[in-house]
């Protein structure tokens, strides 16, 4: 029986080996770090969502305590735009007053990370409906 050559083959067969593993690790690497990203995004997502919240709560509270203090329902409510930073994140309140007994709370928080602007917004109607 004839032999084949078979040299070079075993070569060439442990590069495209090592290629392929070396591709599949920098996917993996690169996989892993947007996992991360996607991750500190969501948290800081999340907590400014709550601080939207908050600053809607703000607003509500100061109205709920001019009722139990017999005041008028919209004393102490700024009007216009309130500004504030909390840590990282740029909180801004509008107070606008469409109707005399009516005022719509908007309230956006923005940050920054990796180069990028974020910014999450809530909005809410409060009514003096005493």
């Amino acid at each position: 029986m004839a032999m084949k050559n078979h040299k070079g083959f075993t070569l060439i067969e442990v590069l495209m080996a090592i290629f392929l593993i070396t591709v599949g690790i920098g996917g993996s690497f690169a996989l892993i770090n947007r996992i991360m990203d996607f991750s500190s995004v969501s948290s800081d997502r999340l907590q400014a969502a709550y601080l939207a919240q908050e600053g809607i709560e703000n607003v509500r509270n100061t109205r709920d305590s001019n009722w139990l203090a017999g005041n008028e329902w919209n004393l102490n409510l700024p009007s216009g735009t309130e500004t504030g930073l909390l840590g990282k994140f740029n909180r801004i309140t509008t107070i606008t007053t469409p109707e005399p007994d009516k005022i719509v709370v908007s309230v956006e928080v923005n940050w920054q990370e990796r180069g990028r602007d974020h910014r999450v917004v809530a909005q809410t109607e409060l009514y003096n409906w005493r």
